[in-house]
């Protein structure tokens, strides 16, 4: 089994682009050959490089001013979490804080008493990655200790951190922030030469800490203290940086069966390196071949109602975010993105705005991994699943008040680190509502498998029956053909469970992925979509998922969804399943139809938020309660009924307990006889 995990792993994290044997056979280009071959030396370069402002996070200091005064909040917040930085407390990927200090390497008392960080561990189990292994060689179940979970040092080496003490230097006015910058590139150097260890084997996140880094000396490049106590730094960290791009230029994530949000973020690590050394020749190459790149990879990764074809909304933010960054980039650089891809671009905010749950969060559908591309608001303090921030720069880029006000004080915060303040913006109060709170809206995304409906309160149903994603490959698809989200007045009633982890645990990863974790009926214990344990980044579709009708009605928004997952039993079954949601009550009526033939064992599944009781209250009658409120939830008399714990994870390496509603009822399916059908309802 972690055999042919380890091969697919293996192909899809470092895999070498096409042309890379070709660029093998000549030594590899360097900052000095490359500033060298203009007749330039490198300090004199990195001189005239810091003395400009390539990336768009680079703010006046009049902004930078006003700023201060408005949001001494956040500013006060941000440099906190620089100032724990400093300390090297990390909390990342659920880990709780942690401070990773390398036990190879001993303090540096030259360096005042900075102690090196430990770059290879995983905090949640303590075990270390092997050091001194050549990406290439690299195999991950065959040489991580124990079940470590390589996403920690991965997550750490992005750097993405940085960016906080970036903004902490110019919003302190304090070089403590700047150095620390100086000493973690010195540190991860040493620790992770370049193609050497866990930090190098997976390109996307190579890609993402060149973003990190790019941003992160962008930020400091005029930091005073920082020239006068290392001279030779600059030089350093501009080669570091280079190198970067020859790396990911020569190990590109595009040679798999399909490309995702990982190829992406390789093609933007590029661009934000060919905005840095766009002077050179490796530079301007970087940055042709990542623009042409990343507008084809719209239309491979973006369906055409705006979804991103890898059937996670979580991921769905994730490749939002790197593409609208994209955009960004090319406007700032003078050279803006094709019409057809902005246009694009606006539908998948458009998209993450139709579906944020009340409270402002995203619903857990699909996997969910908390990546970013740079992290300029909330560093390690506000929620991986809270998505609002991206409505800033999203609503002005698009001039978007309704996107504006629903990104709120955190929206206009990373707006303004984008370098996109308006007046609007600048006026948002964080407890203003959305546009549409209060109002009727219903929207289905054919092409995602995703229907979306809001009522009056706060009141609110997602459903998802949607295709296994990234063009068949399913790495992110979860089983949940038919399952559904559903909030009243606001407050999280029945949710997706989430996604926990991915190579840690095996049984975890496909518990919280299979059908029978979802809200929704599974037959025979079977998975809707072919998944098998062993292969933990793939489903194979056999539910042929449909969207029979969507009708957005006077009072009620009726969806009827089907799939034929369980025809392939040796007694085929086809389920249909009909959402009936009122707009004005906000009362939801499920109706379960299955035609086919055969004795099966079906059982439905009712996953609560956390926070939600349930006890019975009469046959057939479950009541639910939260926040001083009561709802029934209302089942066929049938059944027999079971209310028991479970868990549910908001981000990766997160588990909350909750409690479960499962269902079940031995059942003669007889296509000789009418469709068998169950109605459920929820109700005040």
């Amino acid at each position: 089994m972690l055999q042919r995990l380890a091969r697919l792993w293996r192909r899809a994290s470092v895999d070498v682009a096409v042309d890379s044997a070709a660029a093998a056979s000549e030594p590899p280009a360097t900052l000095q050959s490359e500033t060298g071959a203009r007749g330039v030396a490198v300090p004199e370069w990195c001189r005239r490089r810091r003395e400009q402002a390539v990336l768009y996070s680079t703010p006046t200091s009049d902004r930078l001013a006003a700023l201060r005064v408005r949001d001494a909040r956040r500013v006060g917040a941000t440099i906190a979490a620089a100032e724990r930085v400093l300390r090297h407390e990390f909390d990342l990927l659920g880990s709780g804080p942690y401070v990773p200090v390398d036990p190879d390497r001993p303090g540096r008392a030259a360096a005042g008493g900075y102690v090196p960080i430990d770059w290879y561990l995983d905090p949640v189990r303590r075990l270390r990655f092997p050091r001194g292994v050549p990406h290439k060689k690299w195999n991950l179940f065959e040489m991580r200790p124990g079940n470590a979970d390589i996403k920690y040092p991965w997550e750490l080496g992005r750097c993405q951190h940085w960016a906080t003490l970036g903004q902490a230097f110019l919003l302190a006015n304090d070089d403590r922030f700047a150095v620390e910058i100086a000493r973690e590139l010195d540190d991860f150097v040493e620790a992770n030469p370049t193609g050497i260890g866990v930090n190098w084997t997976c390109t996307m996140d190579v890609g993402l800490r060149a973003v990190s880094w790019a941003v992160g000396l962008e930020l400091v490049r005029e930091s005073a203290g920082l020239a006068a106590s290392d001279g030779a730094f600059w030089n350093r960290a501009y080669t570091a940086l280079f190198d970067h791009g020859v790396f990911i230029r020569s190990n590109l994530e595009n040679t798999y069966e399909v490309t995702s949000n990982h190829f992406l973020s390789n093609l933007l690590g590029l661009q934000f390196l060919g905005a840095v050394f766009a002077d050179l020749p490796h530079g301007a190459e970087w940055n042709a071949f990542a623009r042409a790149a990343i507008e084809r990879e719209m239309d491979v990764q973006v369906l055409s109602d705006g979804a991103d074809y890898e059937s996670s909304i979580p991921y769905h933010r994730l490749v939002a975010e790197l593409f609208l960054a994209a955009a960004r980039l090319a406007d700032h650089q003078g050279a803006p993105m094709s019409a057809a891809y902005r246009a694009r671009v606006r539908e998948m905010v458009a998209f993450l705005a139709a579906v944020a749950r009340p409270d402002g969060l995203m619903p857990q559908v699909g996997d969910a991994d908390d990546g970013r591309i740079h992290i300029f608001e909330g560093y390690a303090s506000t929620s991986p699943q809270d998505g609002r921030h991206l409505f800033g720069p999203g609503g002005a880029m698009f001039d978007e008040p309704a996107w504006l006000t629903r990104g709120g004080e955190a929206g206009a915060w990373e707006a303004f680190w984008w370098g996109l303040e308006s007046a609007r913006s600048v006026r948002l109060q964080a407890d203003q509502r959305p546009a549409e709170a209060g109002h009727y809206s219903a929207r289905l995304f054919p092409q995602a498998g995703i229907a979306v409906a809001r009522g009056v309160g706060d009141n609110y149903l997602l459903v998802t029956n949607g295709i296994v994603g990234t063009n068949g490959f399913g790495n992110h698809k979860h089983n949940d053909q038919l399952s559904f989200e559903y909030h009243r007045g606001g407050t999280p009633l029945i949710v997706d469970p989430g996604s926990y982890v991915y190579t840690s645990d095996a049984d975890a990863r496909n518990r919280y992925r299979g059908t029978a974790s979802h809200n929704t009926l599974s037959i025979d214990g079977v998975e809707q979509n072919d998944m098998r344990p062993d292969w933990l980044f793939r489903l194979f579709d056999t539910s042929n998922a449909e969207s029979v009708s969507f009708v957005d009605g006077a009072d009620v928004v009726e969806y009827i969804g089907r799939h034929h997952g369980y025809e392939r039993l040796p007694g085929p079954v086809l389920h249909t399943r009909t959402f009936r949601f009122l707009k004005s009550s906000g009362d939801l009526e499920i109706v379960d139809r299955l035609a086919g033939r055969g004795q099966h064992r079906v059982r439905w599944h009712f996953h609560l938020a956390p926070g939600v009781s349930a006890k019975r209250s009469g046959e057939g009658t479950i009541e639910l309660s939260a926040g001083g409120r009561a709802w029934r939830l209302r089942l066929p008399s049938e059944l027999h009924i079971a209310i028991g714990p479970a868990a549910y994870s908001p981000s990766y390496g997160v588990e909350v307990p909750c409690l479960a509603i499962d269902a079940s009822a031995a059942v003669n399916v007889d296509l000789d006889r009418v469709d068998r059908v169950w109605e459920f309802s929820l109700a005040s």
